[in-house]
């Protein structure tokens, strides 16, 4: 694949594939679809007066073009060149900012409108489309042909080399090079550019059926009949949701019937996204993901079925996730009880949030990070749940093995027994871990339990959410942990060592904010270890 691609990129850089892409017809264009997507006046402010804040970093440029600068970042590199930041220019409106837009895009054009290999990689090229065409309306406010016509030959140029590379095989590479989780959001995003492009001008109706077939397939592969995505993750789900929503907005801007399956799933999505929203409107953070804006994920969620802030389901078996609630109290359960292929590196953790405010759970999100970085994100020694001989659940032979969950009431509170067999091959052991939530909200209490018949070293670790203040006790069998301005006392039962060490928390942009973790850690000693912890709110 490497010396094809080699050979592929020699000849893609020959003024010979130049000339093949540049012999286009002008097409008029005859739908402009919207973008999901809200834009922020401010962020357009700051653009306009070149600063530049993508992908978590900020670059501050005032007289040179942004195309000018050489910022080695990949990701800051990728947002640039996607044109997302457009729909900021958008929100700031008026004449000196669609001004400023026609300028960078021309400029673009000038420097990137031969096939580069970065800059013209079919999810970036994908993106740029989609957010030209879906700002067409702003860019077109007022009458300029000689825009007009270069922008619409550029689009059909990127568009005529989008269609001639996006395949089945080059899907298959994407899910191979990046994983499960990047890889599908490329593959949608590359869809949307076909898709759009296809009906947003005149006579590039073609390939349509081909990308219909694309995306049915993509949607059948990666997504269980409750509308979660295989990669587990919130954010993930709702860039999808985007995407699906700007394709079947396209569709109807078009007067083409809406395919039944896409309906259906931006429904399922919709429906199963809600799950994962906190009482402060944004995500739990299970799997990597991001926490998101509220208002972000309430316009997408509006355009998808007008129900923005409709409540969703306290419980996705199918997919693993429980979640309880009581008086302000909302705690989320990775039971990683799939039954359909979704099994998570972290079974039995936790997100616990009081209020708006959240307590404890991973450490963090992985999106703009390296391989490195996903691999200890989503590790079980980074989510608030237990590890034995500090490896991760389901690895090697322990792959594919059997969980089980259960939810009950009992005497008013709300209760979610799980169980794994993720260490059963390599360490004998099989782990349960039960979660009640008192009816009152003030009391929650965890039980891990193991079922050994081996000495195994154990931990139980609880990440901290930054500005989340603990302390332990003197005789360091129990903790005061402070949240904003509530008190909850931490106690424990059982035969570990409880201690308190640092912990990172990587937030939505990429930065480390030191925060703090407890830590129970053990030897079991029979075939059942028993370990009940809690916390209670402090009067």
């Amino acid at each position: 694949m490497k010396l094809r691609k080699l050979v592929r990129n020699l000849l893609f850089r020959t003024r010979l594939y130049d000339y093949y892409l540049s012999k286009v017809s002008l097409k008029e264009i005859t739908n402009v679809p919207n973008d999901p997507w809200p834009g922020d006046p401010s962020l357009g402010d700051k653009i306009f007066q070149g600063n530049y804040d993508l992908a978590g970093k900020k670059i501050f440029s005032p007289k040179k073009s942004i195309w000018l600068i050489k910022e080695k970042n990949f990701y800051w590199q990728n947002e640039m060149h996607s044109f997302s930041w457009l729909r900021h220019l958008k929100a700031k409106s008026g004449s000196l900012a669609r001004k400023h837009a026609r300028y960078l895009i021309l400029d673009w054009i000038r420097n990137y409108g031969k096939w580069e290999e970065n800059t013209w990689e079919l999810d970036i090229l994908s993106r740029r489309i989609s957010s030209w065409i879906t700002n067409l309306g702003f860019l077109f406010a007022e009458r300029d042909d000689k825009f007009s016509n270069m922008i619409r030959k550029s689009l059909l140029k990127q568009i005529k080399h989008l269609n001639r590379l996006s395949n089945k095989n080059y899907f298959i590479y994407l899910d191979k090079e990046y994983g499960v989780e990047e890889g599908s959001i490329k593959k949608i995003q590359i869809i949307r550019g076909l898709l759009i492009g296809s009906i947003s001008f005149d006579g590039e109706f073609s390939s349509f059926k081909k990308v219909i077939h694309l995306l049915e397939e993509e949607i059948h592969t990666n997504f269980n009949s409750e509308g979660v995505h295989i990669s587990r993750s919130p954010f993930l789900q709702l860039c999808i949701l985007a995407d699906l929503v700007t394709i079947r907005d396209s569709f109807i801007s078009a007067n083409i019937l809406v395919p039944e399956f896409i309906l259906l799933l931006i429904k399922k999505i919709s429906h199963a996204t809600r799950f994962f929203r906190t009482y402060k409107g944004t995500f739990a953070m299970l799997n990597g993901s991001k926490k998101g804006e509220k208002k972000i994920i309430d316009k997408i969620l509006n355009a998808a079925d007008g129900k923005a802030r409709a409540k969703g389901p306290k419980s996705l078996f199918k997919s693993g996730f429980e979640k309880l609630q009581a008086e302000n109290v909302c705690i989320f359960v990775d039971t990683s009880c799939s039954k359909e292929n979704m099994i998570s590196s972290a079974p039995h953790s936790i997100e616990i949030g009081i209020g708006k405010k959240r307590l404890l759970g991973s450490c963090g999100t992985f999106y703009g990070k390296n391989n490195t970085w996903k691999k200890i994100i989503k590790s079980s020694a980074a989510n608030s749940s237990l590890t034995i001989e500090n490896t991760n659940p389901f690895t090697r032979e322990d792959k594919g093995q059997k969980t089980a969950s259960k939810r009950f009431k009992r005497n008013g509170s709300e209760i979610v027994e799980t169980t794994h067999y993720g260490y059963f091959n390599r360490f004998s052991s099989v782990c349960v871990r039960t979660i009640e939530l008192g009816n009152d909200g003030r009391n929650i209490a965890i039980q891990d339990v193991i079922h050994t018949e081996s000495l195994k070293n154990f931990d139980i670790r609880i990440h901290m959410s930054p500005n989340v203040k603990v302390s332990l006790s003197i005789d360091k069998k129990s903790a005061i942990i402070l949240v904003g301005d509530q008190g909850w006392h931490f106690i424990f039962e059982g035969l570990v060592k409880l201690s308190i060490e640092p912990s990172i928390f990587i937030d939505d942009i990429g930065n480390h904010l030191n925060t703090s973790q407890l830590i129970m850690s053990g030897e079991t000693t029979n075939k059942k270890t028993e370990i009940l912890w809690g916390i209670k709110r402090i009067s």
